[in-house]
């Protein structure tokens, strides 16, 4: 008898200790601090479009910081790996990405860089190679994209 009444009691007061932790979520998705009037960018112009829409997501008209962005991308392809007959088995695809935050209400200035590497394997018909470094073109600007969303939303988030 006494047991079913501890039981019930901690039935009760567990979930209740539970749900007052205190735990707050950390990186809210839907949190959008800043606005982004105007993209100028620089560099190959796929790469551009896809990290240019990436950070746009996170824009949002009714914030209060209102900031210019200037990114420029440089690309860079090596030969990473070469067989006995010297031929290239293996390329290293190089992302390197120059971000400015302008603030338009005070003018300042936040910059940072972001570099990102991928290899890539030759393949033996050549419009797969192509297809090879497009799919790690593609996964770096979505790394990149990821860490610069990061950036910003941290930026924004200490300001």
């Amino acid at each position: 008898m006494m047991s079913k009444n501890i039981k019930s009691i901690l039935i009760i007061i567990l979930p209740i200790f539970l749900l007052s932790c205190g735990f707050k979520v950390v990186n809210k998705k839907n949190e959008k601090l800043i606005f982004i009037q105007n993209i100028i960018v620089e560099g190959e112009k796929r790469s551009v479009n896809l990290l240019k829409n990436n950070i746009l997501l996170i824009s949002d008209t009714n914030s209060k910081n209102i900031y210019e962005v200037k990114i420029e991308i440089i690309k860079k392809k090596e030969n990473k790996i070469k067989n006995i007959s010297g031929r290239v088995t293996r390329y290293s695809l190089s992302l390197f990405v120059k971000l400015e935050l302008k603030n338009l209400e005070d003018n300042k200035k936040i910059n940072q860089t972001f570099l990102r590497s991928l290899d890539y394997n030759v393949a033996k018909v050549h419009s797969e190679t192509i297809g090879n470094e497009s799919s790690a073109t593609k996964n770096l600007i979505k790394q990149i994209s990821s860490d610069i969303v990061g950036f910003i939303t941290l930026s924004m988030r200490n300001k």
